[in-house]
């Protein structure tokens, strides 16, 4: 960020307007601002920093206090900022909060930024908030930052240098964005942590399908090798289990379908009596019915002879339906033309009538054209009056005012709201920093746990040792008794072969004074060994697990030390985690607060936009309906005057067409009906005359057909038609006889085969008793379902106790997997998060590298001020407890070869390390960031603590960093630097204010 030109107006000191033009500099990138104590030197740097953050450079000023005392009451206050960055140029214009010189309520905190397009300035942002995030996003340093890094304010330049790490770890992770870095080793550590609870919950469901096979045993206490035999063993056990179980139900099975089988038999032939029996019922039934089966014959008979006459009674019949019909529609024609004839004729007259009326309709014709026109002109007239009196309407309720007023209420509430968040700016990092601490906090807790659990686990293996070491010392003891008795029974043998004069085999002695007597013994050597090689083995195993968990301890103790702050008891250390969540709920909920004012702040800036929109608007629309106003009394005190009223025309007007229109309808309606009717007349007398001569050949034919039917009637034995009826049936009556009557006969006929084939069945059969034989398989039926339930038992069993191994070993390999998993990954998360012999996370370690590299630059600086006597280290030792480190400094002297605290430097040397502090900073910042642009650099005093050897070694590193083109203002009442440098900006003091000259050498 370089700057083109500063404005100031009404602003501290300075009265008026006044203006310093950087570019004015022709290329010189060092001036100096000089001038009279109080004359305004440092309100210059305030004003810079006032137009891109709201806020002064030392930090120190109200907004309500830079406002000048020496301005008029009409002069408002103002900064004007103009700047160039990355080859763009930007403009900020920011007024304060302030007095208004008429009204009550003041001048609200107003700000805009824009961006010069080469034509003109483009608004980027004109609400506060989103201008402090742009310019913050755009340099890239928030307010804090700029007055560490590019700005040395009075009395201040020692900030940065004595600034603590986490300080300094949050100016490094702006400049140099390790975010990610930290990120990447969150994310790591959350990983590792699921890993470890996914590992934890496998092993809870793989002691949980052991839990399910049918065995009694302790599976925490044995090993994958005793596990895979207990299932080898219980597999083999259910597998012979399942072979007896088939064999038992193969055999009841055999039982049962032989019992089967004489039971089918028996049923077979007991429905052989049954059908017998049955077929006798049959035969009586038959004998009864043989009276309705002759009568169905003589129906039949008699049906068959009235089929022949059939064809001629229905021509007969219809030859006589037929007659009828037509004399009843010769009748019903005559009717009909006489009414017709009567409607022809009263038609006709209405005719006449209408005919009549024509020349009368023809005049209020031309009547209706005229009312039209007139009716034309007053709905024109009336239009215009309703607009006028709508535009008069609307005028009266427009008003400016209450928005007005509702506009200086918003500016107010807006002013609260900034009030409220101007508190709460820094909550998001604090919020970070107090999440960074509880997780510390987390893990020291885990240790804390681990260290209670371990300790406890000591004291009970302290205890089994105790009992463990008994056991061992009698398990030697009786290997002991045992070998001895072993040697002694070894003896007795020998010495039953003993005999005096023969050497003994053993000491070769020839008298053998007193033999060896055996002794039964109570334990072998064997048994007694294996018991003590057993206790010895459990003793080591159990110095092992003590000498692990002791280590552990000791190994948990040293983190626990280098972790907690002040070596805090494990109850302080919750305490703190405690206070840490409560801290992190209270800056959640001012974060949500902050939130919700910033959110508030957008609204009403946006409602101030609208309102003054609104404002304009109802101005603009005034004048727009004051101008057609105009225009419309115009128009209307043209019009002439009419003798009626349009209401009135409108009713003759409506009153003449419905005349016109009924007539033009009952005319064509009576032409119609007149048509109709003489064509339904001639139409209608035609059909008359048709059915007379009908009816006249029908009954002459009826006649002849009432013959032929009489002597068909006789000739099949019919005495009267009457008879015939009754003997007449449909063909399908017919045919269902016939069936019935052939069915009969099929019935008898087969009744009598099936009774020969029932006496060939039960002939020579004794009747078997049914209920004892199904009884006798219900019995071995039951016996089978319980051997088969038992084998589907036995089977799901096996099954279930095969998944559950499946389940298990596949269980086993994920473990294994997952275990080597976390070998790798919590390694890397335990080193990332700070538990290491630095105690230093994973983006702190990426800060210090970027750090070593900014003290390398500033060391360079510092080697030429200090004629190599001091350089800058950082220190690296790990303190106490949770205080972030890593980036403190130290100074080491080559004087007395000793490295110290930089608190330890004196006024004048702490300037030139805070001097080449910055200049390193801006160096490395500006080749390995790229996004941050430290083109500008501003001090303020410092240089009077130097005496003149190091004045000029400041000097001369000033001057040297000019070939870079970065542009350095110093503020210095040194008389040595102001004659060195040949561009200053002279602040001038006076009654009425002071003033700024620009003075180029």
């Amino acid at each position: 960020m370089r700057p083109e030109r500063l404005t100031l107006r009404a602003f501290g000191p300075f009265a008026g307007e006044e203006t310093i033009d950087f570019t004015a500099l022709a290329g010189r990138t060092m001036f100096v601002i000089s001038g009279n104590t109080g004359a305004g030197k440092t309100t210059i740097f305030d004003a810079l920093t006032f137009a891109l953050y709201g806020e002064t450079s030392g930090g120190e000023r109200e907004m309500s206090e830079l406002r000048s005392h020496f301005a008029v009451p009409e002069q408002k206050t103002e900064v004007e900022l103009e700047f160039t960055l990355k080859g763009e140029r930007y403009r900020i214009i920011r007024q304060p909060s302030q007095p208004h010189p008429v009204n009550k309520t003041g001048y609200s905190h107003e700000a805009e930024f824009a961006r010069f397009d080469g034509v003109a300035w483009k608004p980027l942002a004109i609400k506060i908030p989103e201008i402090k995030q742009r310019v913050q996003e755009l340099i890239q340093l928030d307010h804090k930052q700029f007055s560490q890094i590019l700005l040395l304010p009075q009395n201040k330049f020692r900030e940065l240098l004595m600034a603590e790490s986490k300080d300094k770890l949050q100016i490094l992770k702006q400049l140099f964005k390790t975010e990610h870095y930290g990120e990447f080793q969150q994310r790591l550590n959350r990983q590792a942590l699921d890993l470890a609870a996914h590992i934890k919950e496998t092993k809870t469901k793989q002691w949980a399908k052991l839990e399910e096979l049918p065995l009694q045993a302790n599976w925490s206490e044995l090993t994958e090798a005793d596990i895979r035999l207990r299932m080898e063993a219980l597999t083999t056990e259910r597998d012979e289990w399942l072979t007896a179980a088939h064999e038992a139900e193969q055999q009841t099975r055999t039982i049962v379908e032989s019992k089967t089988t004489r039971l089918q038999q028996g049923e077979q032939l007991e429905a052989a009596f049954q059908e017998q029996e049955q077929l006798q019922r049959t035969e009586q039934l038959l004998l009864e019915r043989s009276s309705d089966i002759k009568r169905m014959q003589e129906e039949a008979t008699a049906a068959e002879r009235a089929q022949i006459v059939a064809p001629f009674f229905d021509q007969w019949q219809q030859d006589q339906e037929q007659l009828t019909r037509l004399k009843r529609q010769q009748q019903e024609t005559e009717q009909h033309v006489t009414r017709l004839t009567e409607r022809q004729g009263t038609v006709q007259d209405k005719v006449n009538r209408l005919l009549a009326e024509e020349p009368q309709i023809e005049q209020l014709s031309r009547r209706l054209e005229k009312i039209q026109e007139e009716c034309e002109r007053l709905e024109a007239e009336t239009l215009l009056r309703q607009q006028q009196q709508q535009l008069t309407e609307r005028l009266k309720q427009l008003d400016p005012e209450p928005f007005r007023k509702q506009l200086e209420q918003t500016r107010t509430e807006r002013k609260t709201v900034q009030e409220q968040l101007r508190p709460l700016q820094n909550v998001g990092a604090e919020r970070l920093q107090t999440q960074e601490r509880r997780f510390t906090l987390q893990q020291l807790v885990t240790k804390f746990a681990e260290y209670d659990r371990l300790e406890a686990e000591r004291q009970q293996l302290i205890v089994r040792g105790t009992s463990v070491r008994d056991q061992k010392e009698a398990a030697a003891r009786a290997y002991e008794v045992a070998r001895k008795s072993e040697r002694e029974q070894l003896a007795a043998e020998l010495a039953k072969g003993l005999t005096d004069g023969l050497a003994c085999p053993v000491c070769g002695s020839t008298s053998h004074p007193q033999h060896t007597v055996a002794v039964a013994q109570e334990l072998s050597v064997d048994v007694a060994q294996q018991r003590f090689l057993e206790a010895q083995q459990a003793h080591q195993e159990l110095q092992a697990s003590y000498r692990t968990v002791a280590e552990r301890l000791q190994q948990l103790t040293i983190e626990i030390q280098k972790t907690s702050e002040n070596e805090s008891t494990h109850a302080e250390v919750l305490a703190q985690l405690r206070e840490v969540e409560q801290t992190e709920v209270r800056l959640a909920s001012a974060q949500t607060e902050k939130e919700r004012l910033e959110t508030c702040l957008q609204q009403l800036e946006q409602s101030l936009e609208q309102l003054q929109v609104k404002i304009d608007r109802v101005v603009k629309d005034q004048t727009v309906i004051e101008s057609e106003l105009a225009h419309l009394t115009g128009r209307l005190s043209q019009s002439g005057e009419f003798v009626k009223s349009l209401s009135a025309l409108r009713e003759e007007q409506q009153q003449a067409e419905t005349r016109i229109e009924q007539f033009e309808q009952d005319k064509q309606r009576q032409l119609r009906e007149k048509e109709q009717l003489d064509r339904d007349l001639a139409e209608h007398q035609g059909r008359f005359r048709q059915l007379t001569e009908a009816s006249a050949e029908q009954s002459d034919r009826l006649t002849k057909r009432e013959k032929e039917l009489h002597a068909v009637l006789a000739e099949e034995a019919f005495p009267t038609i009457e008879a015939f009826r009754d003997a007449r049936r449909s063909r399908e009556d017919i045919r269902l006889l016939h069936e019935r009557l052939e069915q009969d006969r099929l019935e008898r006929q087969e009744l009598k085969l099936k009774q020969e084939q029932a006496r060939l069945k039960t002939e020579g059969q004794v009747r078997p008793d049914l209920e004892l034989l199904r009884m006798d398989l219900k019995t071995a039926s039951l016996e089978l379902t319980e051997r088969t339930d038992r084998r589907v038992g036995l089977e799901k069993e096996r099954a279930h106790i095969d998944q559950l191994i499946t389940a298990w070993e596949s269980l086993q390999r994920q473990i294994e997997d997952e275990d080597a998993r976390y070998g790798v990954i919590g390694e890397l998360a335990r080193v990332g998060v700070g538990e290491n012999a630095q105690r230093m996370t994973f983006e702190t370690y990426v800060q210090t590298a970027y750090f070593d590299e900014i003290l390398f630059a500033a060391n360079r600086h510092l080697h030429e001020m200090t004629s190599g006597r001091f350089q800058l280290e950082r220190k690296t030792e790990a303190g106490k407890g949770l205080k972030k480190y890593g980036l403190d400094l130290n100074v080491f002297d080559a004087y007395t070869s000793q490295t110290r605290h930089v608190k330890t430097l004196s006024g004048g040397e702490s300037f030139k390390a805070s001097l080449a502090l910055a200049l390193g900073l801006s160096e490395v910042v500006q080749e390995a960031s790229g996004g941050v642009s430290l083109e500008t650099m501003f001090i303020d005093e410092g240089f009077g603590t130097l005496d003149p050897e190091s004045l000029e070694q400041a000097i001369e590193t000033l001057l040297s960093i000019q070939a870079s083109g970065r542009m350095v203002g110093i503020i210095s009442h040194v008389q040595e630097l102001k004659s060195r440098v040949d561009a200053k900006i002279e602040v001038k003091q006076g009654k009425t204010g002071s003033t700024i000259a620009l003075v180029v050498e």
